[in-house]
């Protein structure tokens, strides 16, 4: 059973899916998500109601902008301090003679 690797928000509703199906089995499946007293301070039922209500062009936005700030930290990290920047500098002779 092999699947196509979709877009960027075609992945993240498969991965949303998958997470509540995952929470169903493990939670009460009546008590997921529903909006009720005991939902409001559950950290799994705000993130579930939010997601629900996420537009797929605001999610494919995040996704873009998470890549960019991955790639940038990448950077940051992986580049080293230029060695040969000393290299550069050229020395002038101001005595006078």
């Amino acid at each position: 059973m092999t699947e196509s690797v979709g877009s960027a928000t075609e992945e993240a509703a498969r991965l949303l899916a998958a997470v509540q199906d995952w929470a169903r089995t493990r939670f009460d499946s009546e008590h997921l998500a529903t909006g009720g007293a005991e939902c409001q301070v559950c950290p799994v039922c705000q993130g579930i109601a939010l997601m629900r209500q996420v537009k797929p062009e605001t999610a494919e936005h995040l996704l873009d902008a998470v890549a960019s700030f991955v790639a940038a930290v990448k950077s940051a990290v992986s580049t080293p301090a230029p060695a040969e920047a000393s290299s550069r500098v050229t020395p002038i002779d101001v005595r006078e003679g």
